[in-house]
């Protein structure tokens, strides 16, 4: 998936006699400090460090040799390659890299984020995300499209087949061409990044086509869609508006291939009519 970029050895190690690639690592720059006392390193001017797995630029650099803490600041951009042998492109005003390959590395970018693999962008104000496993978190202003979603929200995360999402002006699922905003969500992914279950909580509205094309409205306080029943549950004062139909009730399930309607809980149904003068 996406979020699943590994940056081991992207730090350099120095040594009494200057620079020491630690893992087939270096850093280069215009000018370099290191203080033995602290254990970090300072570099300013074309920032330039290269991995095994990939590098990264900016405009100046900070962190311990260790390479559990450095940080990059200044048009920062990196590409890297990943497991499925794809790579993955970020550009961002500042990037924090730390933890070890021991404990586990994660990287925080902020400022501008943009992040590419292939066909899949997320831009946000910052991220955040664990490079061992899929785990991640993005906010403000994310913008995401996936293999199997796309989102539009003020925060997304993903932990492994979890995502989770606040603020959600639309979110997309491509299969079923099924559209949708709430206050909140929380979604299942399989191994194969299927939108499996779906579920969403305050302000729901709910818009998709069954097999012909006919386009259906709900909205609701919390709305379920799974994948495996091919429905979308909507409960809380639910409404449902197809070709000309406005049903209320209580709890309406929809089902999305057949475009069928079970209504629970004091349903009741409007049809529009046409009127001649």
């Amino acid at each position: 998936m996406f979020f699943s970029v590994v940056f081991a050895a992207l730090l350099a190690v120095l040594g009494p006699a200057g620079l020491i690639a630690a893992d087939e690592a270096t850093i280069t720059a215009d000018s370099m400090k290191y203080d033995p006392n602290t254990g970090n390193v300072t570099a300013a001017g074309n920032v330039h460090l290269t991995g095994s797995d990939g590098e990264v630029f900016g405009d100046s650099g900070l962190g311990s040799i260790s390479g559990d803490n450095f940080e990059v600041h200044g048009n920062v951009r990196g590409h890297f390659n990943t497991k499925d042998g794809k790579t993955v492109n970020i550009v961002c005003a500042s990037a924090t890299l730390r933890g070890t390959d021991d404990t586990g590395r994660a990287i925080t970018a902020s400022g501008g984020v943009k992040i590419n693999r292939g066909t899949e962008n997320l831009t946000a104000d910052t991220a955040t995300w664990d490079i061992s496993v899929e785990k991640y978190s993005a906010s403000g202003n994310v913008l995401g499209v996936f293999e199997a979603y796309s989102i539009d929200a003020d925060a997304v995360s993903r932990d492994k087949h979890v995502f989770e999402a606040r603020t959600i002006r639309k979110f997309s699922e491509h299969a079923r061409k099924i559209d949708m905003s709430a206050d909140r969500a929380e979604g299942l992914l399989n191994d194969k990044n299927e939108v499996t279950e779906f579920t969403a909580d305050g302000g729901v509205i709910v818009t998709m086509p069954d097999k012909r094309g006919v386009v259906t409205r709900a909205t609701g306080k919390k709305s379920v869609y799974s994948l495996a029943r091919g429905t979308v549950v909507l409960s809380g004062r639910a409404t449902l508006t197809q070709a000309g139909r406005v049903l209320n009730s209580e709890n309406i399930v929809y089902f999305i291939e057949s475009g069928r309607v079970d209504a629970l809980g004091s349903p009741s149904i409007t049809f529009e009519t046409d009127r001649k003068k």
